[in-house]
């Protein structure tokens, strides 16, 4: 019995068809950890007209702007893009609500690369075995994207949740070492990452901005900072236990004053637990 075509069709087929394509969004950032649900497959490809006629040569159909019931989709009014929905037989295998084995063909956005900062060639030059785009070529890409992106937007905060999973779930991001894989311009937002946190707020974004820029200019150069949210920090934290390992590796700095709200603040923690033990 033949394979059914399973999620990745659509790059398999594009890339048979001289159309090299990396996926996007969710499906780029689970293989790094995050405990993310997809939806849309989303493309990256040198040309989405191109990719658009292949695929709807082959029995694609034009899919909505949005998904069905959705008030509007984060891409709307900001960037272009195609929805395309696979045709009924790469679908037709699968039963309603049947959710068993591996996710079949869905509705893919043909995203253009230039537009989320990857290079052609970079599309080009990814592995034949993974449609998955390394993750500092991924993270490079969102970094940019995120301070790029338009204020007070869906895409925006979109694009804010990806980059803070990632710094949240990925393993190989706590580290300041890693920043040496990113580009230049980027490393200070790395380090900034891991010890300021706020991921996504306008302050946050706004110094990154400027910072990068600077980098840029060749008028400032990436500093690491003194102290950041370890691995090690993270591996202690109990389930449910306030994260005051920030506050500890400040402690030598800021005295007495400080010592007392730290105090208080593991009291508070210890309070608290053990209230949930005695009511387990």
């Amino acid at each position: 019995m033949a394979t059914p075509p399973n999620r990745y069709f659509p790059c398999a087929f594009l890339r048979e068809k001289g159309i090299p394509s990396l996926v996007w969004f969710e499906d780029a950032i689970a293989p790094y950890g995050v405990p993310t649900a997809v939806f849309d497959l989303y493309l990256l490809v040198p040309d989405i007209d191109e990719a658009e006629r292949v695929l709807v040569g082959s029995g694609w159909v034009y899919a909505g702007p949005k998904p069905e019931k959705s008030v509007c989709h984060f891409l709307e009014d900001v960037v272009s893009y195609r929805r395309l929905n696979p045709p009924a037989a790469l679908t037709a295998h699968m039963e309603k609500d049947d959710f068993r084995g591996p996710h079949p063909p869905t509705t893919t956005v043909l995203l253009p690369a230039a537009g989320w900062n990857v290079a052609v060639d970079e599309l080009r030059g990814s592995s034949p075995d993974s449609f998955v785009p390394q993750l500092e070529l991924l993270l490079d890409a969102l970094i940019d994207s995120l301070l790029d992106s338009p204020p007070s937007t869906t895409l925006r905060m979109h694009l804010a949740v990806q980059v803070a999973y990632l710094y949240g779930h990925c393993t190989t991001l706590k580290t300041q070492d890693y920043a040496q894989n990113l580009r230049l311009d980027h490393r200070q937002f790395h380090y900034d990452a891991l010890s300021k946190g706020g991921i996504g707020t306008l302050p946050f974004l706004k110094e990154q901005r400027q910072i990068r820029d600077e980098i840029r200019q060749g008028v400032r150069q990436p500093q690491r900072n003194s102290w950041y949210l370890t691995p090690a920090n993270l591996e202690k934290r109990k389930p449910g236990q306030l994260d005051t390992s920030r506050l500890e590796n400040m402690n030598h700095r800021l005295g007495p004053v400080f010592s007392r709200f730290m105090a208080s603040a593991k009291e508070e923690t210890s309070d608290t637990q053990d209230r949930t033990e005695a009511e387990v």
